[in-house]
């Protein structure tokens, strides 16, 4: 089981839909419940002792009123169909369980053990748990959700506009050559942290249902390039130019760290292959783009072809220098694409003019 398939089931017990109506007045009438969810029902008859069988249409209201017996409601997972009531479920006692109520146990056994989604919700606590597979979560309120993703996306909105100016600072002071590596480790950091606190927070999005489209509308706006600026970032400025496949490996390992790695300047330094043992140091050292960033913006120009210009050139001031026929001379490049990286260059030149 992936970790995707267990967001899924959390939108099922988002808050509006008709099985979220119904747990949430099982918390509010206090009576507790245990909710099995299958797709075979004979497939897991050996895991329970029968109450009795229903296979009646799922309605929010007759959960509710079946959850004031004292064994567990299977529901198929489909939502069309309660299929049984006041049943035992009887998972293998050996595996094992971090809960501490038997309706909790039960339920986090019971999903170890099928790979289904199950539902307990506490009497004591009036609390709701999802179980599915091996993971676990405890669904939160509306009034916890939201305050939580509208503070998340104005935090991501800040670092977006910070990466934003660290990008166009190093634009500046590449041009004045005195760009180091202090100022891509620094604005590298705020690409990640983008990607970070969007990361933390899918499980909230998924948990909102419906209530989170507004939400997740603005991450992806916010968070719009910045994957491929990171990249290009990498390409550009680690130690020594990497292939497609290290620059893969690079992104992937920068993108797993906690927080707090990210946070340290010198181990971002070293991830990149610099020999660095302080942030001072990575003030003091000077840096030169490959012009790989300034190229993959040019339309049409695969990576490889990037790669090879950055080769074959070594940094953006002799690219930006270069000829057609010098251009031509890379592999990948033909008279088309020359032409457009000579117009892109000239484009630049003016801008920097007027700048």
């Amino acid at each position: 089981m992936n970790h995707y398939e267990f967001l899924e089931k959390l939108k099922i017990v988002s808050p509006g839909t008709p099985l979220r109506f119904a747990l949430d007045q099982i918390v509010s009438a206090n009576t507790g419940a245990l909710i099995f969810f299958v797709d075979d029902f004979e497939k897991y008859k050996s895991l329970m002792q029968l109450g009795f069988m229903l296979n009646c249409d799922f309605n929010p209201n007759k959960l509710y009123e079946l959850a004031k017996m004292d064994g567990a409601i299977v529901v198929d997972e489909g939502l069309n169909k309660i299929i049984a009531a006041n049943v035992q479920l009887v998972p293998d006692p050996s595996i094992p369980s971090s809960q501490t109520g038997m309706r909790h146990r039960t339920a986090e056994r019971m999903a170890r053990q099928t790979g289904k989604m199950l539902v307990a919700i506490s009497k004591r606590k009036r609390t709701i748990s999802l179980f599915f597979d091996d993971y676990s979560h405890v669904l939160r309120s509306l009034e916890l959700l939201i305050p939580r993703i509208n503070q998340a996306v104005g935090t991501v909105a800040q670092y977006r506009q910070a990466f934003d100016k660290g990008l166009e600072e190093i634009d500046v002071l590449e041009t004045s050559s005195v760009l180091t590596l202090y100022d891509v480790i620094k604005t590298l950091h705020k690409g990640l942290m983008i990607l970070r606190i969007y990361k933390d927070e899918v499980m909230t999005l998924a948990e909102l249902g419906n209530y989170g489209d507004i939400p997740k509308m603005q991450f992806e706006e916010i968070l719009g390039g910045v994957t491929e600026e990171i990249e290009n970032l990498i390409l550009d400025f680690s130690s020594k130019i990497p292939d497609a496949e290290k620059v893969d490996k690079l992104t992937e390992k920068l993108f797993s760290l906690s927080e707090r790695e990210m946070s340290n300047y010198v181990y971002l330094a070293k991830i990149l292959g610099y020999e660095v043992s302080s942030t001072a140091q990575t003030m003091e050292m000077s840096l030169y783009s490959r012009g790989i960033r300034f190229i993959r913006k040019i339309p049409k120009i695969p990576l490889q072809v990037a790669l090879n210009i950055g080769k074959r050139f070594g940094s953006l001031s002799k690219l930006l220098d270069s000829s057609s026929e010098e251009l031509k001379e890379v592999e990948g490049i033909g008279e088309k694409r020359a032409m457009a990286i000579r117009h892109a260059i000239d484009v630049k030149k003016r801008h920097d003019e007027i700048d």
